[in-house]
């Protein structure tokens, strides 16, 4: 059963998505445990090799040095995958990938690497009693689908192909103070507007520049599924305001970016 939740950033921005439950979850788990496998047995034909080419594979001996950095190999295989991949890779391993689910914070914002650790170390607790049995039961009854490693690290695993659109209440109070822009910034914004756009700057109002200033500001760290759909949220009505078709438009996130600096000019001259 799919589960939708929505998040209010300390910005004012509001985030839905879809979590990913226990099934997808465990998907991912599988096919990133066939591939941890496949890594420590091409490491470790790698590192016996030798043992091989005197046609004798005799664990007994081996050097105690030489069993201690084989040990240690499978360690960082085992315990490091996962959190290279998510702190790295924008919270997704590989296996996560291919079921298109992702951790983030349960702020909304991509995972970082504090998270990442907090969230793989107590993965050694979630793999009690055996086969992630803690893990699962806490997936099961826990309202966000969370293990207790997401508990302790402030994460969610969410659906990445199946979030829904992400929505800027530009009636509330902005926290931070709006920063001037420099001059470099606004030399070459008013030739990137058509003409017909720049007459009616005017009407754009302070509340609008703060949801346009809040979506580029954050744009990088969505995914491309929220923040296209959102792009065309925010564009519409300023389109209307400014008396053009968005349909015209050959890059909207460059008009986007644009009518920011060139509002930001007017309002500091």
């Amino acid at each position: 059963m799919s589960r939708e939740i929505a998040i209010l950033t300390p910005e004012h921005v509001e985030l839905k998505f879809e979590l990913a439950g226990l099934g997808s979850r465990f998907l991912a788990m599988l096919l990133d445990s066939l591939l941890q496998a496949a890594i420590l047995l091409g490491l470790s034909l790698i590192f016996l090799m030798p043992s091989f080419a005197m046609h004798s594979l005799d664990l007994g001996s081996l050097a105690p040095w030489m069993i201690a950095v084989l040990a240690l190999v499978i360690f960082a295989v085992w315990g490091g995958y996962f959190l290279f991949y998510e702190a790295t890779r924008n919270g997704q391993t590989p296996g996560k990938r291919a079921l298109s689910i992702r951790v983030i914070r349960d702020s909304g914002h991509p995972i970082d690497s504090r998270a990442a650790v907090l969230r793989n170390v107590t993965r050694f607790v979630d793999m009690l009693p055996a086969a992630y049995g803690i893990g699962c039961v806490s997936i099961l009854i826990s309202p966000e689908y969370r293990r207790l490693g997401d508990y302790i690290a402030g994460t969610l695993v969410v659906k990445t192909g199946r979030q829904v659109q992400e929505s800027i209440n530009a009636s509330q109070p902005v926290e931070h103070p709006l920063a001037s822009p420099t001059p470099a910034e606004t030399d070459s914004a008013p030739s990137l507007l058509p003409p017909e756009a720049l007459a009616h700057v005017s009407e754009v109002t302070k509340d609008d520049y703060r949801a346009l200033r809040h979506f580029l500001g954050r744009r990088l760290e969505l995914d491309e599924t929220v923040w296209r759909p959102l792009a065309g949220q925010i564009l519409e009505p300023l389109a209307a305001k400014l008396h053009i078709e968005p349909s015209t438009l050959p890059d909207p996130i460059a008009f986007l970016e644009a009518l920011e600096k060139e509002w930001e000019r007017r309002m500091t001259h």
